[in-house]
Parts: C-alpha cells; sequence; structure tokens
C-alpha cells in the first residue's frame, strides 16, 4: 500500500514552506480569481514555499510642503466608486495651524482616471488655502484619552457609516463615535461614544452583518524593559464585536507578541482586509526606544498575518519587512494594487501588480484548491521571465482531465498569461496541479481577461 505522508509546514525567513506532499481532501469549490494568501490555498504541495511580497513606491498624492514642517497626513479609508474613482479620506495634522479645530481635519481627496484632486465639498478655502475638502472637523473639546483620528470607514445599508474618537462633549471620557453619511463628503455625527476603553487606535471590518472592531488594547507589563509615554503598559490587539455599530462586545485578546518576538515588541496597531478567499492583515510593530525613555518611539516594523475568518489568525511571514502600514484598504489605480500611507510629511502609496500579496515560488510543485469553471478560461498571474511553469488540468479531485496537454510557460511575466484550454475542455470543477523551478513565482490563479500579458 502506498504510504501517504503528511505536509510539513515550516515558517523560515517569512516564508511557509512544505517539504512533503499531504494527502488533503478536497476544499469547497471556489471562484476565480483566486489569490494565493495561506497555507489552505495551495495542497499537495512539496519543494515549494510562500513568500510575502514587499511592495514597492506607488504614487505621491500630498507632497511633503517645505513651509509647513509641522504637516502631515494620516489615510483613514478608501473605496472604489462604480466609475473607477477611488476615494481616500485622509487626516490633515498640523499642530501649528492657529484654530484648535484646524490642526486636526479629516479631509476627501480622490484618484481620477489616474490623477490626484482635492474636490471643493465645501464653499469658501479653509484656512491653508486651496480647495476646500475637508468633511469633519475636531469636537471643540479636548479628549481625556487620545484624539481626533482613526476614521474607519465601511459600507452601510443607508450608504457609509464611520467609527472614530473624538471626545463626545464637555463631560465624560473620549471614545469611539459613530458618523453616517450618504456621499462621503457630508457626514451627521451620531450622540455619544459606544466604547471608551483605550486605546484610540482600532480598524473596522464589516462581515456579513456583523462588525469587528480589531483594537489596541493596554496590558499592564511591570518589566517592560523601557517606558515610553504610557508608562509600564504594553500594547496588544484585542478583538470586539457589534450588530449594528452601536452595541459592542468586550475586548477579547487575539494577537500579542509571542517568544519569537524579540522581547520589547508590542502591537501598536492591526490592519484587516479582504484578499482572495480570506483576510489579510497589516501589524505594525512597535518597540520603545532606549535613546528616549518616557517618550512615544519611533522605531516601527511591519509584518503580514492571514486568516480564514478574520478570527483566528496565523503570522506565517513574520520576518518579512513590508515597509509600510495603512488605516485604508488597498484600491486598485491602473491595474495595481495601491496601498495610501504616509511618508516623510508626504500622503503616498505604495503599490504591486493586482493579487501579489504573496508568491508560490522554489523547485517543486502544488495544487489549487478547487474552483468553478470559468466562462472566458483560465489564466495565470505569475512570473517566470526567469524559470518556468508547468500547469496541468485537473478535476476537482486532482486527477489530470483526459485529452488536454500540460502547458509549460517560460520568458514570460504577466497578471494573465492565458492557458489554452478550450472552454468545453474544462471540467465544470477545475484545479490545476502547478510545477516550476528556477526561480518562477505564482500569485494567482484568474480567469481570463484582456490585460495585454506584460
Amino acid at each position: 500500500m502506498k504510504r501517504i505522508l503528511a505536509t510539513i509546514g515550516v515558517v523560515i525567513l517569512g516564508a511557509v514552506s512544505f517539504h512533503a506532499v499531504a494527502a488533503t481532501p478536497p476544499a469547497a469549490t471556489r471562484m476565480l480569481p483566486m489569490p494565493l494568501l495561506q497555507r489552505c490555498d495551495v495542497v499537495q504541495a512539496a519543494g515549494v514555499r510562500m513568500e510575502a511580497q514587499v511592495p514597492e513606491a506607488g504614487m505621491v498624492l500630498c507632497e511633503k510642503d517645505p513651509r509647513r514642517p509641522a504637516l502631515w497626513y494620516a489615510p483613514s479609508a478608501s473605496r472604489t466608486l462604480e466609475d473607477g474613482t477611488v476615494q481616500i479620506w485622509y487626516q490633515r495634522v498640523n499642530k501649528e495651524e492657529t484654530s484648535y479645530a484646524d490642526q486636526r481635519t479629516l479631509c476627501l481627496g480622490e484618484i481620477r482616471n489616474g490623477s490626484w484632486a482635492l474636490p471643493a465639498v465645501q464653499p469658501g478655502s479653509p484656512a491653508w488655502g486651496g480647495a476646500n475638502n475637508v468633511v469633519m472637523i475636531r469636537s471643540p473639546h479636548r479628549p481625556t484619552w487620545g484624539g481626533f483620528n482613526v476614521f474607519q470607514i465601511v459600507a452601510d445599508r443607508a450608504g457609509l457609516a464611520m467609527l472614530y474618537w473624538d471626545q463626545p462633549g464637555p463631560t465624560g471620557e473620549a471614545g469611539a463615535l459613530r458618523a453616517v453619511s450618504r456621499d462621503g463628503r457630508s457626514w451627521e455625527k451620531l450622540p455619544g461614544a459606544v466604547f471608551t476603553e483605550h486605546n484610540d487606535a482600532f480598524c473596522l471590518l464589516r462581515v456579513g452583518d456583523e462588525y469587528l472592531a480589531y483594537q489596541t488594547a493596554l496590558e499592564p507589563w511591570p518589566d517592560k524593559p523601557v517606558a515610553d509615554n504610557i508608562g509600564k503598559l504594553k500594547r496588544v490587539i484585542s478583538l470586539r464585536a457589534s450588530p449594528d455599530l452601536k452595541t459592542w462586545s468586550l475586548q477579547q485578546p487575539l494577537l500579542a507578541p509571542d517568544a519569537r518576538d524579540a522581547p520589547d515588541a508590542e502591537f501598536y496597531l492591526f490592519k484587516v482586509f479582504r484578499y482572495g478567499h480570506g483576510y489579510a492583515g497589516l501589524i505594525m510593530k512597535y518597540y520603545a526606544d532606549p535613546a528616549k525613555p518616557g517618550k512615544h518611539s519611533a522605531i516601527l516594523r511591519h509584518e503580514l498575518a492571514v486568516s480564514e475568518d478574520g478570527r483566528t489568525w496565523q503570522r506565517p511571514y513574520r520576518d518579512t519587512e513590508l515597509g509600510f502600514w495603512s488605516y485604508a484598504d488597498p484600491f486598485p489605480v491602473n491595474g495595481r494594487m495601491h496601498f495610501a500611507t504616509w511618508k516623510d510629511g508626504a500622503l503616498a502609496t505604495v503599490a504591486c501588480e493586482q493579487d501579489r500579496l504573496v508568491a508560490v515560488t522554489g523547485e517543486g510543485s502544488f495544487s489549487t484548491p478547487p474552483f468553478a469553471r470559468p466562462k472566458n478560461g483560465i489564466a495565470l498571474n505569475a512570473d517566470a521571465s526567469q524559470g518556468w511553469i508547468e500547469t496541468t488540468l485537473c478535476d476537482r479531485g486532482g486527477k489530470p482531465a483526459s485529452g488536454v496537454d500540460s502547458q509549460r510557460i517560460e520568458g514570460i511575466e504577466g497578471t494573465s498569461i492565458p492557458l489554452p484550454w478550450k472552454h468545453n475542455e474544462l471540467p465544470e470543477e477545475c484545479s490545476l496541479r502547478i510545477r516550476l523551478g528556477g526561480g518562477a513565482k505564482v500569485y494567482c490563479v484568474a480567469e481570463q481577461s484582456i490585460r495585454t500579458i506584460q
């Protein structure tokens, strides 16, 4: 009887490596595209590994202003409209503005046809001149904790809903507040804080009829190596849930540094967004600065985490430094996936080709989970400019389809490399067996599109 070996997944150098073939039962049938993100996206793997990819510099949206050295921008949320316009809400921060209200404002920018513009959402000009793109100002009452920030925006039945942090009134504690809008330009603030537990740092995700808030919590840390601006406390990530953004569960522990992290590591922020058939998360790791005791540190690292359901998280890429973090969801511009971020006082993006957060590479083979037969044929989002990729069409159980040949790709790179099997040759439920080597990378299995091969 043939012996079946179990898969052994080992985390090394920010990668998941597969050393032996697994007898994995077929997963639920998926729809394309199918980006490769985590171990459940790669089955029956041997000799390959999954590697997080580091985005490169993208667009500069708001340049650093040398006349205003205290000015910086913090992107908060984004969405893509039906006509392709990308809306980006960002915070303009300048403590040197004369008015307290002008020192932190929520503004709106838009990318139309690949170009950045500031829409005039109100008449007149703001104190700093130009188009008045301010969509929300802070409470006139100084917060008991934190500041006017976060601004997490999700689609709601009536349009858009926001969860942000501010001081609700002259009395009471600062906390998470709500606002609603039909167009993202005019916002109605709703009264009352919905939770006040620290910290004023969270990201919001809507999953079906439930809202999840990934909030930074503060835990006692009497042996903290260096006390910073919050003293002997450790920043970790908690999860809380709500059916309506108004009533929230208590903070539940979700993510914290473990024995493999540096002894002074803290988890400052955690951004979650949908990616393929699962969820991707960006961890901002923070380290107090020994040279600046009692002060907030600028020592940060950034990591990609993955999840199948948004609640249970894995850290297979912990040793890969992503080089960025963002509150805002990624968005497409000219076929590339962008993340709005802040850098050296400017509002900018980092970018990669669509669906290329993670690559499968190495000298070996793997299979995909089963997927429904696409209308326009199958394509690979892959890079075989160096090396080669050989793809075999299979049924949902991994048996090679009869009457069709395997396809070999060499010397080519593209986000939609067509595999020339006819529609009537494809099983109703397909899977692919992929062999590769020589440095080739596979990022995603997709439906063929009209985009040209790069």
